[in-house]
């Protein structure tokens, strides 16, 4: 047995109610790294709980599992373990789970070189392309069965996280288990079709209000995009809609960092960073609070629209004349 995952391993077979777990504002990792596992844990005769502060991205909603994701704590009885998946630091789990006292031995399963170890166990591998491909391997060693089923949310959790294999982080290992996947009964095309053509009409409407917000500093090294409250309102539209665009900002030619600004409330900001070259976007975004992965980062910050654009442009102009590696 690998030592990496002796001690989870210990606890999936000594217990038998677990909950499972990922961040705030989920994305295709979280989602498909919460109900891999989770079915996989249920298909070994476990009893399992799914949870998610948020709800599942409308467009993630035809993963197998979705719909048992609770997205309350309120009622559940004490579990053996619960798994967190693809997620840095505690206070992202969210306030349901800050609130929550009876989740037993939580085991931190990710793949992001800035996670603080908030676990009683910690399973962080940051040369992971994705968690999916850690929770690939728990399974493995464990002896649990990866069912068609589980093998389409992992695939999702892998393809999602590599931005289609085009990233960095698409490594060989991530080649390797996204193709046992396949084997085991993902479909590339099926599941291609439904994350990248099957968006609602009013994703592309806001998009469109995005892009007109592009603003270009630093001599066209940072591209800047913001999605405002109002925006979002006009478009009928929730904030899972925005998942992505800040790519559209990295694409610009000539561009070392992309960001996106998305209101959350009253001089509150969700940023997201996308950088391409020699800046590590982590090590800004730890100096607010947050971080990530060198080329793919974020966290949230107070202040007015001017004031967090100056904060967010100063950093990033500092690092790319210093070259942050």
């Amino acid at each position: 047995m690998d030592k990496l995952f002796e001690r989870a391993i210990e606890e999936i077979r000594r217990g038998r109610r677990f909950l499972v777990i990922s961040h705030v504002n989920p994305e295709g990792d979280a989602v498909g790294s919460l109900l891999g596992l989770a079915l996989a844990l249920k298909e070994a005769g476990k009893d399992v709980v799914p949870y998610l502060e948020d709800q599942v991205p409308e467009l993630l909603g035809f993963l197998p599992g979705s719909e048992q994701v609770a997205h309350s704590l309120e009622n559940e009885e004490p579990f053996d373990a619960t798994f967190a998946v693809d997620c840095g630091q505690l206070e992202r789990l969210g306030r349901g789970f800050a609130g929550f006292s009876g989740h037993g031995v939580l085991i931190n399963i990710d793949h992001h070189k800035t996670n603080d170890h908030f676990g009683d166990i910690n399973i962080v591998v940051p040369e992971a392309s994705a968690a999916g491909e850690i929770v690939f391997d728990l399974l493995r060693e464990a002896g649990l069965k990866i069912t068609p089923e589980v093998a389409v949310n992992l695939y999702v959790a892998i393809h999602t996280d590599t931005g289609s294999f085009r990233y960095s982080s698409s490594t060989p290992e991530a080649f390797r288990k996204a193709g046992e996947l396949v084997r085991l009964g993902a479909d590339p095309w099926k599941i291609a079709s439904r994350v990248y053509e099957n968006h609602p009409l009013k994703r592309f409407r806001l998009l469109s209000e995005a892009l007109s917000t592009l603003e270009m500093t630093d001599e066209g090294k940072i591209a800047v995009l913001t999605i405002t409250q109002d925006m979002l309102k006009r478009v009928n539209g929730t904030k899972d809609l925005v998942d992505g665009f800040v790519n559209y900002a990295r694409a610009v030619e000539g561009v070392a960092v992309g960001v996106l600004l998305r209101e959350c409330g009253k001089d509150d900001y969700k940023i997201s960073l996308r950088a391409k070259g020699d800046v590590d976007v982590s090590k800004i975004a730890e100096k607010f609070g947050g971080g990530g992965h060198p080329h793919a980062a974020g966290f949230n910050i107070k202040g007015s629209l001017e004031e967090v654009k100056e904060k967010i442009v100063g950093e990033l102009k500092e690092a790319i004349e210093g070259g942050v590696q």
